[in-house]
């Protein structure tokens, strides 16, 4: 397994809306959305790989949300729904140095949902899906809460390599996942990679750019 694959397990995370019309609802367009995101350029040594656009629930699970093994998709697109889910756009970072395939990933996205509860409703699910193992069966991380100072209302996790992982588990990786809202929006940013290859203080950081982009 390579440590891009491994890192797609890590990072419990969303994506993203359509086009830059309006939606239906009334609500911000994915373009206002993308002009929301952190700058690749503001995060050192990253740049895009890859933005999505998605206007749906369902969408947003199978090409955005990396859920634990455990988690039935539907489930999730249910939880979404209810959210209240209305438009979301998101970037991926790879390095841009040496091997995307080998090196960490970042993401940043940010979804628009129903109301200021539903933000925060979202947040909890998200967050409840980093604090379990990502794995199927054994696995050779363990998940943990991490404190996110400075951006109020912040949920953070953490993924980190097992001192004595299982014989017949995946190679290891570290994680780490950040959700918070802002009004009826919710804000993420994940980074992951193999043991070493990104440090918590570099996503706390992203988080907080991300989080001052767009509390003022």
């Amino acid at each position: 397994m390579s440590a891009r694959s491994t890192v797609s397990v890590v990072i419990v995370m969303l994506a993203l809306g359509l086009g830059a019309c309006g939606d239906d609802n009334g609500g911000p367009s994915t373009a206002e959305l993308k002009s929301q995101l952190l700058p690749a350029s503001d995060v050192k040594g990253f740049k895009v790989e890859r933005s999505f656009e998605w206007d749906n629930p369902t969408d947003l699970v199978v090409q955005g949300l990396l859920l634990p093994a455990e988690t039935v998709p539907s489930d999730a697109v249910s939880e979404i729904d209810d959210a209240g889910f209305d438009a979301a756009a998101g970037e991926d970072f790879v390095v841009s140095k040496g091997s995307p395939f080998d090196g960490p990933q970042m993401k940043n996205y940010v979804i628009a949902t129903g109301s200021n509860g539903d933000a925060k409703k979202l947040r909890d699910y998200l967050h409840s899906q980093d604090l379990k193992q990502p794995c199927f069966q054994v696995c050779s991380v363990n998940p943990s809460a991490i404190a996110v100072p400075g951006i109020p209302d912040a949920k953070g996790a953490q993924l980190l390599p097992q001192k004595e992982p299982p014989p017949n588990a995946p190679p290891p990786f570290e994680g780490y996942a950040v959700e918070f809202p802002i009004g009826d929006q919710l804000y993420f940013v994940g980074g992951g990679g193999g043991p070493g290859q990104i440090k918590k203080q570099q996503v706390l950081d992203a988080a907080k750019a991300l989080y001052s982009r767009n509390s003022s």
